[in-house]
């Protein structure tokens, strides 16, 4: 698993759902998709924990976090800048 940076918070919590709240408290575009994808890890890692006892209410945790976190990945995807193309590229004609 990934360690925590020094601006993820540490308390009590599941690892799993603090890097959840990291990820979904990130405002740093740049470093967003990392802790989606760390967060998405620890989810899945305790997800197959669980396998071997039934927890209901946490399955449903770990279930809304992924559904969360594919929500802000989308955002993201998005917001994500597309390069600027050429006019030739959009008209379909090949420079001279």
């Amino acid at each position: 698993m990934a360690e925590f940076s020094k601006d993820v918070p540490s308390d009590n919590s599941p690892a799993w759902k603090r890097l959840y709240e990291a990820a979904v408290l990130e405002l740093d575009n740049s470093k967003l998709p990392e802790r989606i994808a760390e967060a998405r890890r620890a989810i899945h890692d305790r997800a197959e924990e669980t396998l071997t006892y039934s927890l209901l209410a946490e399955h449903r945790l770990l279930n809304n976090a992924l559904h969360t976190l594919q929500l802000l990945e989308a955002v993201v995807a998005r917001e994500k800048p597309q390069p600027l193309s050429s006019p030739a590229a959009t008209t379909g004609l090949t420079p001279a």
